[in-house]
Formats: structure tokens, C-alpha cells, sequence
């Protein structure tokens, strides 16, 4: 009897280990299921906050994609940014005359036998319209030892200018500014100048990424906030 009663007290104390055993096992689940459950650390198709660079603002450019206004008067550029805009055809500085002439710029068979010597500088004036009331005038520079065709010629100084008592726009811009931009627009657009005579308004520029600056100025047809832009300058040289 003894010995049965000893066989029954064994078989319930191996029935309880047995138990103790399932519930250990079962505990150590969870520590599996998070080494495998994606996390944004280690699944590489989450979004990962702390992971995504927003884009930069694009550099300023009146003509693509929008202008980052002026610091302290300062406009910060590109070299795309200062490129003439032609009837919807950039013309990057230095502004050569036969790529004016193929975006829309009138052209003038005289201008090609113009001839430019060792040093010399010579602003073409380049008419937009038949009335000769628009004006294109890029500043070209020889900086060579012998003589060169104008169409070979480089500027760093462009200018646009009108005669017309009421500026109208005559599909040319620089820096997003085409003529007869009102005074109010132009300064939402690039922001507030370093200096600003009420008809006359001048912002510093800054080309980092061609180690230039400049001027970019302005002449407006009056004080009033709608007076329009009758004639820019640029000028860029390097430091």
C-alpha cells in the first residue's frame, strides 16, 4: 500500500514539472517575437523620421523655381540664377550673342564684323522691338592678346532698358524681373534692398558657388508702389 502511495506522489510531482516547464517555455516568446517585429531602426521600408533630410529651398532663380528673398540686402546665387531669360530660353552669363540672337534677341548681320581688341570693352545695344524703345545691353570684355569677333566676346555686366514712359513687358527678364514689374512686386519678389531711393533700388549679390559678387540695381518710373521697372543692371566680377 506504501508503495502504491509512493508511485501516485511520483506521478504528481512529475505532472507538476512537467507544467513549470510549459509556462518557462512560453515566457520566452515575446523576447523572440521583438527580435523580428520591424521596428523604424531596423526596417529599412518604414519611414524613419529622424532619418529624412528635407530639400533644400531651390537657389534663387526669378525663372526656376522661385527666389530666396535678400538678407540684409544681400542676394545669395547661383550662376544659373543670373542667366538672361529670353522668351522662356535662359542665356547664361557670359551672355554670348549669336545664344541672345537664338532666343528671340533681334538680330543685327552688322554686329557680327564688330571687332574687339586686346582689352577692349564695348556694350552692344541690342533692340527688342522695331520702335527702338527696348533695350538688351550686354557689356562685352576682351581679355585676350589678339583681336576677337564680337560673337566670341564675354560679358559680366548686362543691362535692360526703356525709353517708353509706361514700361511694358517685352518677354525678357533678369532675376524673374521683366519691365514694367511693379516697384511693390519686385521687392516681394527679391526682397528688400541695401539701398532704396524710392525710384532707385540696389541689392549686394553673392555667387558662392563661383566665388563672384556683384550688384543688381534698378531704376523704377517713380516712388509709388506700382511704378514700374524701366531698367535694370547686373554686374557680377569675381573676388
Amino acid at each position: 500500500m506504501k508503495k502504491l502511495f509512493a508511485l501516485l506522489l511520483t506521478a504528481v510531482m512529475l505532472l507538476s514539472l512537467a507544467a513549470c516547464g510549459e509556462k518557462t517555455n512560453g515566457g520566452d516568446a515575446p523576447q523572440q517575437n521583438s527580435e523580428t517585429t520591424p521596428t523604424e531602426s531596423n526596417n529599412p521600408s518604414a519611414p524613419a523620421e529622424n532619418n529624412t533630410t528635407e530639400p533644400s529651398a531651390p537657389a534663387q532663380q526669378g525663372t526656376s523655381g522661385g527666389l530666396a528673398p535678400a538678407k540684409d540686402g544681400t542676394l545669395t546665387l547661383s550662376k544659373a540664377d543670373i542667366a538672361v531669360v529670353v522668351n522662356g530660353t535662359s542665356v547664361p552669363m557670359p551672355y554670348n550673342l549669336k545664344a541672345l540672337e537664338a532666343a528671340g534677341v533681334p538680330a543685327d548681320e552688322d554686329r557680327s564684323e564688330i571687332k574687339l581688341g586686346a582689352g577692349d570693352f564695348f556694350s552692344a545695344n541690342l533692340y527688342l522691338d522695331e520702335n527702338r524703345d527696348y533695350l538688351l545691353i550686354p557689356a562685352y570684355y576682351n581679355g585676350g592678346d589678339s583681336a576677337i569677333s564680337i560673337t566670341d566676346a564675354e560679358a559680366e555686366e548686362i543691362a535692360m532698358m526703356t525709353y517708353a514712359d509706361a514700361p511694358a513687358d517685352q518677354g525678357v527678364s533678369i532675376l524673374g524681373v521683366p519691365f514694367g514689374m511693379a516697384r511693390s512686386e519686385v521687392k516681394a519678389l527679391l526682397g528688400e534692398p541695401s539701398h532704396d531711393d524710392g525710384d532707385y533700388l540696389e541689392w549686394h549679390i553673392e555667387l558662392p558657388d563661383m566665388n563672384y559678387e556683384g550688384t543688381l540695381s534698378m531704376y523704377v518710373t517713380g516712388n509709388a508702389d506700382d511704378a514700374g521697372v524701366s531698367q535694370i543692371n547686373l554686374t557680377v566680377f569675381a573676388k
